[in-house]
């Protein structure tokens, strides 16, 4: 488009304009590719007859772009380029996150020579708008991208509404980094909740037929019980097994049917059991371990055995205990030292290579070796 247009944009705007949002206002904006080839990055040259600025943010077509280019003002439009974002950052401030849309390269373009300048591997240029957010910017602020911790060690401001920063790979911190959801030192000021929740009945216990059964569920956060927590039931087969918000479960038909316990408000946290509905007369255990389900490296925790017939607790049951890695490697990264029943104490490795791995313990009925139950106890740093 050349400035020929300028006394037709408004016809052109209207018959061939596409809606656009600029810094959240509609207009409308021709919109066109900047290159006739194919490249890595999606740049577009935009024209509106509205007043266009460096590092203004333009939602078009689901994506959002940003202005990076100086703008050639004409009598009754604007024109300028503009590339896609192509990452979201979060960037921490004491605790306060804010995510900012930002276009991210390994390479750039020498605003002297116009040629691409490689930038070492490892490092990034970051283009973001300049506001009011990006005052509080400074060296060494950390953040993350596609899981991996990049540490600003440069900033300039030479195009007016744009701020670049020059960015290297960083280590992670496993202590405070939130790697999983991109966000530097997130549990420095925070507390990571970490939800577990067990049916203590085990994995597969028996109800009488016409007869009922209470579940009885544990819920943690970080290792401490959750007292009176949220929990929403439901069975696979209501005809053979029925069970309430109580967790109260009946056997109305011979059959089994899957029983699975969720916390409400976080239902990706749950627990099953397999529930047979059976006829009277015969010992049907099961076993159900409860403890902790984390321990911090070098310290102890206990955890108990109980022993139920056809659902309801039993007493004159007993288990042997071991332990062994959950990936089977060598050696044990913990022991147990102490065991006296149907309670056992056990206490985790100190290596570091240990963090991040799991134990599994595993109680077994002594009337009836072949009833075995497990329970993963997950290895996490001291700090």
């Amino acid at each position: 488009m050349t400035r020929s247009i300028e006394a037709w944009i408004d016809f052109f705007l209207r018959e061939k304009g596409e809606l656009v949002h600029i810094n959240g206002v509609r207009q409308l904006g021709l919109i066109r590719d900047a290159a006739n080839n194919i490249q890595n990055t999606d740049e577009k040259i935009i024209r509106a007859a509205t007043h266009l600025h460096t590092g203004d943010i333009v939602d078009y077509r689901d994506e959002r772009y940003l202005i990076t280019s100086q703008v050639d003002r004409n009598e009754k439009s604007c024109r300028s380029r503009m590339r896609k974002c192509n990452q979201q950052l979060a960037l921490n401030w004491n605790g306060q996150v804010e995510w900012f849309d930002a276009v991210v390269e390994a390479r750039t373009f020498s605003t002297e020579t116009g040629k691409v300048i490689s930038i070492p591997e490892g490092n990034i240029l970051v283009s973001l708008q300049d506001n009011a957010d990006m005052r509080g910017i400074t060296l060494s602020q950390r953040f993350y991208m596609t899981h991996q911790p990049f540490k600003i060690v440069g900033m300039d401001r030479i195009l007016n509404g744009i701020v670049q920063l020059s960015c290297t790979l960083d280590s992670i911190n496993t202590a405070y980094d939130d790697v999983e959801n991109n966000i530097a030192d997130r549990w420095k000021y925070e507390i990571a909740h970490t939800y577990d929740l067990q049916i203590n009945q085990g994995t597969i216990a028996h109800v009488q037929l016409n007869e009922t059964l209470s579940l009885e569920v544990t819920a943690t956060d970080n290792g401490d019980e959750i007292a009176n927590p949220l929990i929403t039931y439901t069975s696979s087969d209501p005809s053979v097994v029925s069970v309430d918000q109580q967790g109260q479960i009946m056997g109305i038909a011979l059959g089994q049917a899957s029983i699975t316990a969720k916390l409400t408000y976080h239902p990706t946290v749950r627990s099953t059991i397999e529930m047979r509905v059976v006829e009277t007369g015969t010992h049907i255990y099961s076993i159900a371990i409860i403890g902790n389900p984390m321990l911090k490296t070098g310290q102890s925790a206990s955890y108990i055995s109980h022993i139920y017939d056809h659902g309801t607790e039993v007493f004159d049951q007993s288990v042997e205990w071991s332990l062994r890695n959950q990936d089977d490697a060598t050696p044990i990264m913990g022991s147990v030292t102490a065991s006296t029943g149907n309670s056992v104490t056990v206490k985790a490795g100190r290596s570091s290579g240990t963090i991040n791995k799991a134990l599994t313990l595993t109680a077994t009925l002594v009337s009836d070796p072949s009833m075995t139950i497990e329970k993963t106890i997950s290895l996490k740093n001291l700090f």
